[in-house]
């Protein structure tokens, strides 16, 4: 599958982004979680989340939330390796064989996260699509600095493509910074001729980190229970970006090759410009793009699938993206 076409002047008139809200839904288990769900992640996790505190307090602070969420037991997870790179592959339990293939590329701001963080997500995604999930565990900060983490994603990507998954049958998905890799990801296959992945799914991309730039990232950091302003600037410490690389800024990559792409973003959080961004921009470009914006919601709410119905709801919505990407 080659790169997609630019769309010519009248296709790019008539593309128009679908851009969906949704209300939490009005029933009791969502009403009584949600708050104290935002209350955990407020006390539990915000505070821990960026600096003062050291990368592994910050890494002991996601993985302990994570270890509470409940995981989806119709997905088996087995551990692999892609050369040297550990990697999770889930597969639906009563599946011999599947058809389709999903690589996800977890968050935790570059600095933290795992596959084991993000199976409330990823386990699910396997159940509800039927598709095999692939899951690096990409190098982190201040460790490896950038671009070890693109390089990462990148390695993974050509190891499905060279196990003789076709472009057509992948789905490339990422929450926060894996949001971003994704993204990265699609444009960088691009530019070196790969095949183009199926559609792409980015949950909170992390698209830029100069809060500046952004007209609603204060007003959002109070209300946002997770992500704190300051993480950015710690985040591009750690990772000793060179600006001058041609990969470190992705809003200066070319947009004319995306494929199909699903953004799902809660009002509440830091991270919402980067996702109204980008849908102007692939419109702008011509590129076909769908924004859900979750109501009440915070950043990577979907990680308390099982517990929260809203978040149930998102991941379902991102079953069917995948499931239209595969089937057109």
């Amino acid at each position: 599958m080659s790169a997609l076409p630019r769309l010519d002047a009248t296709q790019e008139a008539q593309a128009q982004p679908l851009i969906q809200r949704y209300q939490p839904p009005a029933n009791l288990r969502e009403r009584i979680m949600a708050p104290l769900l935002r209350a955990a992640m407020r006390f539990g996790v915000k505070p821990f989340f960026g600096p003062p505190w050291p990368f592994a307090v910050q890494r002991f602070a996601i993985g302990a939330g994570a270890r509470l969420m409940p995981q989806d037991r119709r997905a088996v997870v087995t551990h692999e390796r892609i050369g040297a790179l550990p990697v999770e592959r889930i597969r639906p339990r009563d599946a011999q064989a599947t058809q389709h293939v999903i690589l996800y590329l977890h968050g935790g701001g570059f600095i933290a996260g795992s596959p084991r963080t993000h199976r409330p997500i990823t386990r699910r995604l396997c159940a509800l699509t039927g598709a095999t999930v692939i899951v690096p565990d990409y190098r982190l900060g201040p460790e490896a600095r950038f671009p070890a983490q693109i390089d990462d994603a990148l390695m993974c990507y050509q190891a499905l493509l060279a196990e003789g998954w076709r472009g057509e049958q992948i789905v490339v998905a990422g929450d926060s910074a894996g949001g971003s890799l994704t993204y990265m990801l699609s444009a960088i296959a691009a530019q070196k001729g790969w095949p183009q992945p199926a559609g792409l799914v980015m949950i909170s991309p992390a698209l830029q980190f100069d809060a500046m730039l952004h007209a609603t990232d204060h007003p959002k950091s109070a209300a946002d229970p997770v992500i704190r302003l300051a993480l950015a600037e710690s985040v591009m410490a750690a990772l000793q970006v060179p600006m001058s690389h041609p990969w470190a800024d992705p809003m200066k990559q070319d947009l004319s090759s995306l494929p199909p792409t699903l953004l799902q973003v809660g009002e509440d959080e830091v991270l919402y410009d980067s996702a109204d961004w980008l849908v102007r921009e692939a419109t702008a470009a011509g590129r076909p793009i769908e924004m859900e914006v979750y109501m009440k919601r915070w950043h990577v709410f979907h990680v308390h699938a099982g517990l929260l119905p809203s978040a149930d709801r998102a991941l379902m919505r991102i079953a069917e993206f995948m499931q239209r990407q595969w089937t057109a």
